[in-house]
């Protein structure tokens, strides 16, 4: 088993010392720095190479958007995943937007926060349940749009993490067809990338029990 290589982007001494001791706890995690500044995140990130960037929105200097547009300009655009205490859709709908795979609240529980995390390290989408209720904007949120039965199916599955290899694989389909439903639903719901279909999907559909990512 790879570890997961965890840069820590927090500006809150003691809850950047928490998240440390958990990161302990796992046997596939180490965490391999800490940033109390976006500054100092940004250049940890660009020397550090993380798996997974565990990124405060609210840091001084440079706030969590300009780190990740930073990065995300740079040869070496790392995963994100959003932890922070900013719960309005503008903030989940920047972040996504700027490449974020995974967006939680502070107040998450560390066994969902540890899902994240893994989720993200693989290249998967993570939205946490209280994060995609604030997610309706968009005409989505507005009026009631038809979807195919397959384009439902796609959008659960996208709604768990699952790649579109891991789709296609799933429903016995190929790879490419998955990407066509995925354009659909991109352009009937109004969404620019898998991290708000993800959001979107857990919102209107619900997410399944999950105890087995565990």
């Amino acid at each position: 088993m790879s570890t997961i290589r965890i840069l820590i982007a927090e500006d809150h001494v003691m809850l950047a010392d928490s998240l440390g001791m958990l990161l302990d706890t796992q046997a596939d995690m180490a965490c391999i720095g800490v940033a109390a500044d976006g500054v100092s995140a940004l250049s940890q990130a660009q020397q550090l190479r993380p798996d997974v960037l565990l990124l405060d929105l609210g840091l001084p200097g440079l706030d969590g958007l300009a780190v990740m547009r930073a990065l995300q300009a740079s040869e070496a655009p790392t995963r994100c995943l959003v932890v922070t205490a900013r719960m309005d859709a503008g903030s989940v709908r920047a972040a996504l937007a700027l490449g974020a795979l995974g967006y939680v609240p502070k107040n998450e529980r560390s066994s969902e926060l540890l899902l994240a995390l893994r989720r993200v390290a693989q290249g998967r989408s993570y939205i946490s349940q209280d994060i995609a209720q604030l997610f309706v904007e968009g005409p989505a949120a507005d009026a009631e749009v038809k979807l195919t039965a397959s384009e439902t199916t796609v959008l659960q599955l996208v709604g768990e993490g699952l790649t579109s290899k891991e789709i296609g694989s799933k429903l016995g389909i190929r790879e490419g067809t998955v990407r066509k439903h995925r354009e659909n639903l991109r352009g009937k719901l109004n969404l620019r990338n898998s991290a708000e279909m993800a959001a979107y999907a857990i919102r209107t559909l619900g997410r399944p029990d999950e105890a087995g990512d565990c």
